[in-house]
């Protein structure tokens, strides 16, 4: 082998693929300096074809050096495994030696388990064998007789001549958790919204959870069986604008602007909150906030912030460290969060302290730019205080997002809440600086040419890197993805295909230069499982865009919902599906917040949008896409006729009346899929869509606010329509 043919090697044992083709079927080879900079990025020296080769050679030989690797995934149909199988690499002066084994179960209130393996027995097989350094190794394949139960157990081994190694057995079930009813075939439906479009009687600017909460509350009313939300996780203090919620600073915690100032417990005994609320001037600015048809989230975080910081004082002051009813709960909550929610308090406090310096962690004076640095722990006992205080913020935007899940549950949803997993962090927020080993440096993630993104997309935010996730034993997704199931009955990861592989750009090159990488796939589906089945979580997998072949087919067997568009789903001749033809396992929609209304495509307003902001590159592709779209119209028309939902509608794109919304969510009713979701903008024939994919300043992304408040839904014409609709065609299944 050539070190030329070493430096491939590398890339593939790496995940790197050497070639793919876009949406279009353009076969694209990835360049020698894309390999390079994504195998450099996680860790492994290939500058050079020589350096190339000795990391390959190192990670062979470090493979046979060590008794077990890191991780182990295994799956099992009941909840557990009679016994522990197990390969062994040990070195030839221990073939006739007795392997030492530990293992710590999850959970477990005794000691560990320990025993000893003779490696001459007769349940002892060879599997492979290899000389590193003039000395001989074995691979064996044995078993440990002990059994797992589904979780995290740790297992140490020994054996004369080799080093003593650590390995997490990771026990898992074959398939995600759906409820009962849904598996007896169930269908349940229910609304989506962008959580901070809300209005409210009681309006704080943007919506927030006490608006949540009277939405679950009259959605279960009218017979609702699932609740959708945009991802709440955690954004930017500092940046308040920074406002896309697939973007955020943390998945692993919640946006405090979401709490409800009213409804949180120190209010009532707060003086210096009241002197703010009684001031002069702030019921005018409260008041302005509310009336807006756009979200000035300058002016929320200016109205809410000296609010919570005058709560969390009156917490301090009355519960902190008092054994309180109250303070017993938020350290309940601080030992359940652990290390994550004191390193996220610390970040935001830090961000606080050096917003002068820059938005990054990389602008901060060094010695903060790691989280285990001497000065960070130093500052953090300096400012305890501080970093209580966001602390704080979490526990209570966590006892608020549980009433609303209560209130879902107690009205008879049978999934309830179904939460928006963004697909990674903001460079410049505090999960990366959290996990900087395990970001890949120098490359972004995006997506290959498609019809919507003739260029391809950068995304911007640094991927994980495969190598360490599986060497740490999945413990930040594993994280990620129970933050994610906290308070929520399904969770909905976007781009599920990034847990098989996700398309890396280097840094400064184009979307078309950048290349397939591959994932541990089986074993984070083992992960993704597990939780599941912890959480009583259904998972939903946004699979939109370029999807290999097999991989729906694969998610349907993990009892994974598919993410079926009305849009979207179409022939090879462009007409679209008719209602038998969705599978059952998926959550089916019109469109998304990253796609027009059904009034705003059906009028080609969203064309218009983008025409305006020069998204087209020239009038002629204009023209063809509102060529095009009177053609969907067509079909459309057409297609609602042949399925019996036929309605009167001459196509010119005029404002579509009620009867013809009505139609097309009945057509999505009579689907077998087990999700329906209803966007509230099409129940209130809103006309701008949440997002225009591709703007940032261009146009006001993410501040959008429906024009009716919540608890006026119910008297809403069109609202009381569609419920009565949908409550007819998918009657609500008990909770399971």
């Amino acid at each position: 082998m050539t070190e030329r043919d070493e430096l491939e090697a590398l890339a593939r044992r790496a995940g790197v693929s050497p070639e793919y083709w876009d949406a279009f079927g353009t076969h694209a080879v990835v360049p020698e300096s894309t390999k390079r900079a994504f195998l450099t990025g996680m860790g492994m020296a290939a500058g050079d074809d020589v350096a190339a080769a000795r990391t390959l050679a190192a990670l062979e030989a470090d493979g046979w050096r060590r008794l077990a690797p890191p991780c182990l995934v295994l799956r099992c149909e009941a909840e557990g495994l009679d016994r522990l199988p197990l390969v062994v690499s040990v070195p030839e002066p221990a073939r006739d030696a007795v392997l030492d084994w530990r293992i710590e179960m999850e959970g477990a209130t005794e000691g560990p388990q320990t025993g000893h393996l003779s490696l001459t027995g007769p349940d002892v097989t060879e599997v492979g064998a290899a000389d590193l350094d003039g000395q001989g190794v074995r691979r064996l394949s044995l078993a440990l007789p002990v059994a797992l139960p589904w979780g995290y157990h740790t297992v140490w081994l020994s054996a004369p001549g080799a080093t003593a190694t650590r390995t997490v057995v990771i026990v898992a079930p074959w398939r995600c958790y759906l409820p009962p009813a849904l598996e007896a075939g169930g269908r349940v439906w229910g609304p989506s919204v962008q959580v901070y479009a809300l209005r409210g009687r009681d309006d704080w600017g943007m919506g927030d959870f006490a608006d949540l909460r009277h939405l679950a509350v009259e959605s279960a009313h009218e017979g609702a069986g699932v609740l959708g939300i945009n991802p709440l996780h955690a954004l930017f203090p500092t940046r308040p604008r920074h406002a896309s919620p697939y973007s955020p600073s943390s998945r692993l915690f919640l946006n405090p602007l979401y709490i409800h100032i009213p409804a949180v417990p120190e209010l009532a005994d707060s003086d210096s909150a009241a002197a703010i609320m009684e001031a002069a001037g702030f019921r005018d600015r409260l008041d302005a906030l509310a009336a807006g048809d756009l979200i000035d989230y300058d002016g929320v975080h200016a109205l809410k912030r000296p609010l919570l910081e005058a709560l969390f004082e009156t917490f301090a002051a009355r519960h902190l460290g008092q054994d309180t009813p109250r303070d017993r709960a938020f350290q309940a909550f601080r030992a359940d969060r652990g290390r994550p929610l004191r390193l996220f308090a610390i970040h935001e406090a830090l961000a606080e302290t050096f917003a002068d310096h820059g938005h990054c962690h990389r602008d901060w004076p060094a010695e903060y730019g790691q989280p285990d640095a001497p000065a960070v722990a130093r500052f953090a006992e300096e400012n305890a205080h501080r970093v209580a205080f966001h602390e704080y913020l979490q526990f209570e935007a966590d006892r608020q997002l549980a009433h609303v899940s209560d209130a879902a549950a107690q009205g008879g949803m049978t999934v309830g809440l179904y939460h928006d997993l963004a697909l990674g962090a903001d460079t410049t927020g505090a999960d990366i600086w959290m996990n900087q080993d395990l970001v890949v440096d120098g490359v972004a993630v995006g997506a290959p040419p498609d019809p919507m993104n003739l260029k391809g997309q950068n995304w911007g935010f640094p991927p994980l890197n495969p190598v360490r996730l599986r060497e740490r034993a999945y413990d930040i997704f594993v994280e990620v993805v129970r933050a994610g199931m906290r308070h929520a009955g399904a969770l909905r990861i976007d781009h599920v295909l990034g847990l098989m592989r996700m398309f890396w750009i280097p840094l400064r090159a184009e979307a078309r230069d950048g290349g397939y990488v591959g994932y541990p796939f089986d074993e984070m589906l083992a992960v993704l499982a597990l939780e599941s089945h912890r959480q009583r979580c259904v998972v939903i997998g946004e699979d939109l865009g370029t999807v290999p072949d097999g991989f729906r087919e694969r998610m349907a067997e993990e009892n994974i919902l598919s993410y079926r568009l009305f849009y979207f789903e179409r022939h090879l001749d462009q007409s679209l599906k008719h209602p038998a033809e969705y599978p059952a396992k998926a959550a089916v929609a019109v469109g998304t917040h990253d796609l027009p209304t059904l009034r705003g495509f059906w009028t080609g307003h969203d064309l218009a949008v983008k025409n305006d902001i020069h998204l087209f590159p020239s009038r002629e592709s204009y023209d063809r896409e509102r060529e095009t779209r009177a053609q969907d119209r067509g079909r459309i028309l057409g297609t609602l006729a042949e399925t019996g939902c036929g309605v009167g509608d001459d196509g010119s794109g005029a404002a579509p009346s009620g009867a013809l919304i009505d139609a097309i969510y009945g057509f999505m009713a009579a689907t077998p899929s087990m999700i329906l979701l209803l966007q509230l903008e099409d129940a209130l024939e809103e006309l701008e869509q949440a997002n225009v994919p591709g703007t940032v300043e261009e146009h006001p992304n993410w501040r959008r606010r429906l024009s009716v408040a919540v608890e006026d839904l119910p008297a809403h014409p069109r609202f009381a329509a569609l419920t009565a609709l949908l409550r007819e065609a998918r009657p609500r299944p008990p909770r399971g």
